[in-house]
Order: C-alpha cells, then sequence, then structure tokens
C-alpha cells in the first residue's frame, strides 16, 4: 500500500460519507470574517495603509485558516483514533490497509473604413490636446470599479480553488497525521511527514496570490484617493465625481 492510494481511498471515503467541500465552504468563511475583522482592528488601531494593513489582514487570515484545519483535523483524527480505520485492524489480514478496494481514481478586426473626415479626426485629437484632465477622470471613473471587480474576482477563485481541492486536501492531512499516529500499520514510509507539509503544498500559493492581489488593489485605491482609509471611502470618493 503506497501513500498516493491511502490518499486516495481516504478521498473516496470522505466523500461517500460527509460533505468535505461544504466543510471547507466553513472554513474558507471563517477565513474571511477573520481576515476582515482584522482589517477593522488594525484600522481602528491607527494603520491607515489600505496595502499593508490588506497584506497583513490575508496573513492573519491564513494563519486562522491554518488553525481551523488544525481543529477540523484534532476532530476527524480523534474519530478514527477512537474507532480504528477499516482494513487494518488485522496486521496480518487479507485486506490491504486502509480498506482500499481497487481501482484507480482521478485527483482530483475589421479594418477601418477608407471614408472618413479629417476634419473630424483632427477635432477629436483637438478636444483630446485640450481637455487631458477629462479624459484622466474617464479612465479613473473605469479603473476603479475595475480594481474592486479584479479585488473581489481575484479572492472569489481563489477560494473557489480551496473549496474545490477540500477533499484530497483533507485526505492527505488526515492519512499523514494518522501516519504518524502509527495507525497505517501496514503502510511502508520511512519518513512520514508532517499534516502542514500538505496542508501548505495544496493552500499557500491561492493564499500568496491573493495577498498580492490585495495589496496591490490596496495601492492603486490609495493612489487614487490618498485620503481614504477603506474600500468603502474610495467607492464614495468615486461616485461623488
Amino acid at each position: 500500500m503506497t501513500r498516493a492510494l491511502a490518499v486516495e481511498s481516504m478521498r473516496s471515503q470522505l466523500l461517500r460519507d460527509g460533505f468535505p467541500r461544504i466543510q471547507m465552504f466553513i472554513l474558507v468563511s471563517l477565513t474571511g470574517l477573520a481576515g476582515f475583522g482584522a482589517s477593522v482592528a488594525m484600522l481602528g488601531a491607527g494603520l491607515d495603509g489600505m496595502a499593508l494593513r490588506y497584506v497583513l489582514a490575508v496573513g492573519v487570515a491564513y494563519s486562522v485558516f491554518l488553525l481551523l484545519l488544525w481543529l477540523w483535523l484534532h476532530t476527524n483524527t480523534s474519530d478514527y483514533l477512537d474507532g480504528g480505520f477499516p482494513g487494518d485492524t488485522d496486521a496480518d489480514g487479507a485486506d490491504g490497509a486502509c480498506g482500499f478496494a481497487g481501482g484507480g481514481g482521478s485527483f482530483d478586426g475589421g479594418g477601418a473604413s477608407g471614408n472618413f473626415e479629417l476634419d473630424a479626426a483632427a477635432g477629436g485629437m483637438d478636444a483630446i490636446v485640450d481637455k487631458p484632465l477629462e479624459v484622466l477622470d474617464g479612465a479613473d471613473e473605469v479603473a476603479i470599479p475595475l480594481v474592486v471587480v479584479l479585488f473581489g474576482l481575484g479572492i472569489a477563485l481563489s477560494s473557489l480553488f480551496v473549496i474545490w481541492s477540500a477533499p484530497v486536501l483533507f485526505a492527505e492531512i488526515l492519512v499523514d497525521a494518522l501516519l504518524a499516529a502509527g495507525l497505517y500499520r501496514r503502510l511502508r514510509v520511512l519518513n512520514p511527514r508532517h499534516w502542514m507539509h500538505a496542508a501548505l503544498k495544496r493552500t499557500l500559493v491561492p493564499f500568496i496570490l491573493t495577498m498580492l492581489l490585495t495589496g496591490a488593489a490596496g495601492w492603486g485605491m490609495q493612489v487614487y484617493a490618498p485620503d481614504a482609509k477603506s474600500l468603502g471611502e474610495v467607492l464614495a470618493k468615486s461616485s461623488s465625481e
């Protein structure tokens, strides 16, 4: 029995017996609330810079996420410690470890018209040259809503990725925890990994991307509205212009 087969067996069991993606949705929601609360607390403490505050808030949220994973793992590992793991009760039995039943699984332009008026084109160029501030103002009106949309979309995509990969993530950290506890007697692994290794491998990149995105969005909004201290104030300034 290899670790990959044990993880696949655990993933299948989690999908059969529970709702891992719903559980992960709850964990991610609590993580988002923790990040929002951290940002509000830092703002109340006098940290006005949105870029730095958002980056720190994502860092706090990730720490809370790992803590929530630990709590989830502790609860589910305790269930296996109490009831044992299917197929591993008899070290000399014919059944393989983890109750693996076999079968491989998957871890989941048209060109411009030649007839145009030179005078109209020249007039358009004069308008751009004479009124550059109006052009820039129009760009701001488009850019700020776009930043907000990208900000929310990036967070949503990162969250969806973590939620969708929840069965594999939960299976890997459970297998590693059970290996460390010595419950997989028939599974030959010379150096069992800590469960945090799988957790970081599956979630660190999405959180880093979220951190970079929120930091860049905070910096852009701060440039647009230097006196603003929050996303709400930036949107209020954009709507009032």
